[in-house]
This record gives structure tokens, C-alpha cells and sequence, in this order.
């Protein structure tokens, strides 16, 4: 039987099949940007038709994926995991300085939100330099039907999530919120065609807010960026401008998470 080319480090493995696995898992966490099958052999001590037989086996449970350029990075259940384990601070960690360079940009607030269950959940907060802007708690759940960021998340859902979700009771936060299924459905199919969200008036009194949505290319998990501010004075910045650096923002959070390095 041909013994297997093993290094210092990998000796604290043991040789069985998970054993192998858990160890090719760990060469590619140290270079989350790709290695070649014959750097992936010598980097964790197993000869090439080894580290090729058991890359096919976590290829099919796509813990790894296999790129066009013929490397293999970590794959889309890996990243699932990493971010279960995390909490999501794998996103939270490079969206603060997006998030950051926004609320600077607008003088108000912005955050990082995702689905949770029925309701959105606040990952991280960015407020800017000036003092007395409005605040969000991060933790905090909103309605998916009434919040910018909850109408992004609900419009990036499948029509199977949202015929369940508009079964659901749903009440009015202030005079101005949409619960009529058939309004709430018609600001569906124009978030989709827009990318972008606006709430105003509608879940906190005299707040106005935008979101849109960034999808996580590791794990195709939808996020959401928003920013939200008092209306009276963050309604006086033009529309157009705020939207095209909310999209600009998730572009480039996007960009991060498909970049680790």
C-alpha cells in the first residue's frame, strides 16, 4: 500500500477518509482564493490521486467548488456553515466600511439587514460623524411588508415564500402602511424591476428609508443595505442620488464577499 507524502502539520491528522477530508479543508481555508489539485496534494501531505478522489466527494456535497480555472475553493455549503457558526460576522466584517462610507456620504444612518423567519432582522449598524440622526438597534425585527429593507427581502424571495408570507395577519404601523394584499403584490413586481425599495411614512412615523438587496455570491443568500433617515430632512437629497450609491454600496459588498483576500 503506498504511503502517503505527509507533512509536519498534517501528521496530526488521522488517515481515514474524514480525516483526509477535514484536512483538505484546511489547506483551502488558508487560501480561500483557489489552489490547483497538485497544490492542494502538497500543501496537506496526500499523494494527487487521493486528494483528487476525496475534492469529487465534498465537489458533490459542495463543500468545495470547482472553478472554471480548474481550482478549487471553498464551496457554497462551506460558506453556509462558516456563517451559521459566525453569526453572519463573515458579512458584517466588510459591510462596516461600506456601511460606513454611506451614512458619511448622506449624514444618516445606515445597516445591514437579513431575512429572519418572517421578519427582518438588523445585522450591524453604521451611523455617521454628526450627532442627533436616527438610530436602529441592531437585533431589532421589522415587517417585511412595511420597511424598505423588509420589502427588498420579501421581493427576493420566491413567490411560493411570498403567497405563504401574505396569508399571514399583517396590521398598520402608521396611516400610511400598505397592507391590501393586492398593493402590497403590485410594490413587489416594481421593487423587482427597480432594485430598490423606499419607505416612507410607513412603519416609523415621519421616517424615510431605502434598501436593496446584495446577494452573497458564496452561499446565493440575500442581504439587504438600507439607509434611513428623518424625512423632513433626509427627504431633501434627491432620490435618484440616494438610490444609485445604496446599489453602488451593495455592488461593492458583493464584490468584497467574492474576494476574500
Amino acid at each position: 500500500m503506498k504511503r502517503e507524502n505527509m507533512n509536519t502539520a498534517a501528521m496530526a491528522y488521522d488517515d481515514s477518509p474524514i480525516g483526509r477530508a477535514f484536512r483538505l479543508l484546511e489547506v483551502l481555508a488558508l487560501h480561500p482564493d483557489g489552489l490547483t489539485l497538485s497544490e492542494i496534494a502538497r500543501e496537506s501531505g496526500l499523494v494527487v490521486t487521493t486528494a483528487h478522489r476525496q475534492l469529487a466527494t465534498l465537489v458533490g456535497c459542495q463543500i468545495v467548488r470547482k472553478t472554471e480555472n480548474k481550482t478549487f475553493v471553498p464551496g457554497e455549503a462551506l460558506w453556509r456553515i462558516t456563517s451559521l457558526l459566525t453569526n453572519g460576522a463573515d458579512i458584517v466584517q466588510p459591510a462596516v466600511a461600506i456601511l460606513t462610507e454611506l451614512a458619511d456620504r448622506f449624514g444618516e444612518t445606515a445597516f445591514l439587514a437579513r431575512l429572519n423567519d418572517h421578519n427582518v432582522e438588523i445585522m450591524t449598524t453604521c451611523t455617521p460623524t454628526a450627532v442627533g440622526k436616527a438610530y436602529a438597534q441592531p437585533g431589532r425585527g421589522m415587517p417585511l411588508y412595511a420597511a424598505a429593507s423588509g420589502k427588498i427581502l420579501l421581493a427576493s424571495q420566491s413567490d411560493e415564500f411570498i403567497d405563504g408570507y401574505l396569508a399571514l395577519p399583517r396590521h398598520a404601523f402608521t396611516p400610511h402602511t400598505q397592507i391590501d394584499e393586492a398593493s402590497i403584490r403590485a410594490e413587489i413586481a416594481e421593487v423587482r424591476e427597480r432594485r430598490i425599495a423606499i419607505c416612507e411614512n410607513e412603519f416609523d412615523p415621519d421616517i424615510l428609508s431605502y434598501a436593496t438587496a446584495v446577494v452573497d455570491p458564496r452561499t446565493h443568500v440575500v442581504y439587504a443595505i438600507a439607509i434611513f433617515g428623518m424625512r423632513e430632512r433626509f427627504g431633501t437629497i434627491p432620490r435618484a442620488n440616494v438610490e444609485a450609491q445604496v446599489i453602488y454600496a451593495a455592488q461593492r459588498l458583493s464584490t468584497a464577499l467574492n474576494s476574500p483576500d
